[in-house]
């Protein structure tokens, strides 16, 4: 059972404003934490940027279904919260499609709201502390919101440029980022001195070493870096 020590924080994606104003009133009155997002895109993005205890999503949205938007959040970038659907389809079919996608529990407009504020209070009662959204690779997950590097209970925080270096690489793995890229990305005007990327990937692998036994960094040589990891049931302990 989880002990509630603050507010709990939720995203509510839905692209009608009105409903959207009435819904997070009344939570809000209630004490949760609204942020709001009115389409699929805005949801990610706000995902990307902090961590939700709950995630209350609509359907149907202007850019997205959001059957395919939960499952892409739940199954590709491992998003932790739990996701509630709120929306006006009622059929078996579609709850069963939402159930399939990734969500825990599903509420059909219209709806009471002191209904839904008891499902999400039961809700996050009874799952383990939630995240935003997390990149993977093998056996590696990054924490976009935390800045920290993950396998299994092992975890390592990362600096500003090591953050920015593992994200691009884990994005593009398993394929290679050119050097003129991961330079690009640190340095808008040029990076300073004679060779700064080689020094940064040199401090980094030495910290992955140190947490987690293996540098994760290959290099293509001649070409520029690439994220190596082992596939999950590979790890080591």
């Amino acid at each position: 059972m989880r002990t509630q020590e603050r507010p709990l924080k939720v995203l509510l994606v839905e692209d009608d404003a009105d409903i959207a104003a009435g819904i997070g009133d009344y939570l809000g009155v209630h004490g949760l934490e609204v942020d709001f997002a009115y389409t699929a895109a805005q949801a990610r993005s706000r995902l990307q940027a902090q961590a939700f205890d709950l995630v209350v999503l609509d359907v149907n949205l202007p850019d997205q279904d959001g059957l395919s938007l939960c499952r892409s959040l739940k199954r590709e970038h491992g998003l932790r919260a739990p996701v509630l659907f709120l929306t006006a389809r009622g059929a078996l079919e579609d709850k069963l499609g939402a159930f399939d996608s990734g969500a825990v529990d599903y509420v059909v407009k219209p709806f009471a709201p002191a209904e839904l504020l008891a499902r999400a209070r039961a809700i996050v009662a009874h799952v383990p502390a939630s995240g935003g959204v997390g990149l993977r690779a093998g056996a590696y997950e990054l924490d976009l919101s935390g800045h920290l590097l993950r396998r299994g209970d092992a975890t390592l925080p990362l600096h500003a440029t090591g953050f920015a270096l593992l994200r691009r690489l884990m994005e593009a793995s398993p394929g290679c980022v050119p050097r003129e890229e991961l330079c690009a990305l640190l340095w808008e005007d040029g990076p300073p001195g004679s060779d700064p990327l080689r020094m940064h990937v040199y401090q980094l692998r030495q910290q992955l070493v140190r947490r987690f036994g293996e540098p994760l960094i290959g290099t293509v040589r001649g070409v520029g870096y690439r994220f190596v990891a082992e596939a999950p049931g590979d790890a080591a302990a």
